[in-house]
């Protein structure tokens, strides 16, 4: 292969023409081998460098070289999507519920919106103690429950950022735990719903009820409310059900 500019950027970097005569099927591949070699030429010149710092010179060469793999999907994305909040099918609520520990303090947060995406009530609180994340976030489901249950919603859709949570409540049979066992409670209320799920969001998905949780530690404040929500999430709200 003719590539002088490639055979001139590799010798700048310390390296040979040995990434350029050998072939390789995936990109993944070239990366190994040059995260190799540099590995190689940083213990003979008795350097040690970060982990980070070889990946630096590795992704700065693949950008150098525009290498693309024409064959597979890239294994990470290219362009970076952010996932925002959907609005749930027809004639089902979604309630997005979140918890957060900071300055010592514990807050809660719950909304519940129709398939329009226009608040039918929810609420936030907060505790002045430090809980552990994960009680914190169970908490703030059961308390979810609640808010659904006192609305008669049938069909719900339950949404947290909390993914250790959402492990837990799938495999809630198998868990043994003092959790565990609080989980499969909890499960008696949802089977009082015609048809209710509990899914992980990313937290883009969930900033309503992770601004409330602040928002409750912050002003030392709790409100419960309806379809007349509190101005201060208005702007959220609004984001979420125009897109």
């Amino acid at each position: 292969m003719d590539t002088p500019i490639a055979q001139d950027i590799l010798t700048f970097g310390g390296l040979d023409g040995r990434l350029l005569n050998k072939d390789y099927f995936c990109c993944i591949n070239w990366m190994e081998d040059d995260i190799r070699l540099l590995d190689k030429k940083a213990m003979a010149d008795c350097k040690e460098e970060a982990a980070w710092v070889i990946w630096e010179r590795a992704k700065t060469l693949s950008q150098d070289f525009q290498i693309h793999n024409m064959v597979n999907n890239p294994i990470l994305p290219l362009n970076t999507v952010l996932k925002k909040w959907e609005k749930s099918p027809n004639d089902t609520m979604k309630i997005n519920f979140d918890a957060t520990v900071m300055n010592n303090k514990t807050g809660f947060g719950v909304i519940v919106r129709d398939s329009d995406g226009f608040v039918t009530g929810g609420g936030y609180d907060f505790k002045d103690e430090k809980m552990l994340v994960d009680w914190a976030e169970l908490y703030t489901f059961e308390e979810s429950l609640k808010v659904a249950r006192s609305l008669s919603i049938a069909n719900a859709i339950f949404e947290t950022n909390c993914i250790s949570l959402t492990n837990m409540i799938k495999k809630h049979r198998e868990d043994i735990t003092t959790m565990g066992h609080h989980i499969n409670g909890l499960f008696k209320t949802m089977d009082m719903f015609n048809n209710a799920v509990v899914k992980w969001v990313s937290r883009n998905c969930n900033k309503v009820a992770d601004f409330m949780c602040k928002y409750a530690i912050t002003k030392n404040c709790n409100l419960v409310f309806g379809m007349d929500y509190p101005i201060e999430i208005h702007d959220f709200v609004i984001v979420d059900s125009i897109n």
